[in-house]
């Protein structure tokens, strides 16, 4: 299937002196593609703690201050309570970075797994990718 899209514009207090975006913040970018994507299926953010349990992300471009950018969210795999995700930010000057991500979902308390239903796991399916990824490869 086609990834969620998200699209917005680099805000001034993601940039560094030098109006280039920090590279935390496409962490913050990429988060936000989520909460978007799991919303527009029907999930709400408040009732289930979604932590981190992987990251990895390759540099290619710098954002700037104001450029306008989109995220595609594309989720790789579902696991018992596990989201597998990779997010491919673009802006002007073609893919910016591409980040991976690995979420636990949790009880709001952090207490136990949160495993997905399987109607849950129906509404997640259209963002499954169609394409295989492998590892990043930053000389890509």
């Amino acid at each position: 299937m086609p990834p969620f899209i998200h699209q917005s514009r680099v805000p001034m207090h993601a940039t560094d002196a030098a109006g280039i975006v920090h590279f935390a913040n496409y962490f913050r970018f990429m988060e936000e593609a989520e909460l978007y994507a799991l919303n527009a299926r029907g999930f709400r953010p408040d009732n289930y703690a979604y932590p981190r349990v992987h990251v990895e992300a390759d540099y290619r471009a710098p954002l700037r201050f104001w450029d306008a950018y989109s995220v595609a969210a594309e989720l790789l795999s579902i696991g018992n309570s596990t989201l597998n995700w990779q997010f491919t930010i673009t802006g002007p000057q073609g893919v910016c970075a591409v980040l991976r991500s690995t979420s636990a979902r949790r009880s709001a308390d952090l207490s136990t797994p949160a495993p997905y239903t399987a109607e849950e796991r129906a509404r997640l399916s259209d963002l499954l990718s169609d394409t295989p990824k492998t590892a990043l490869n930053p000389q890509k």
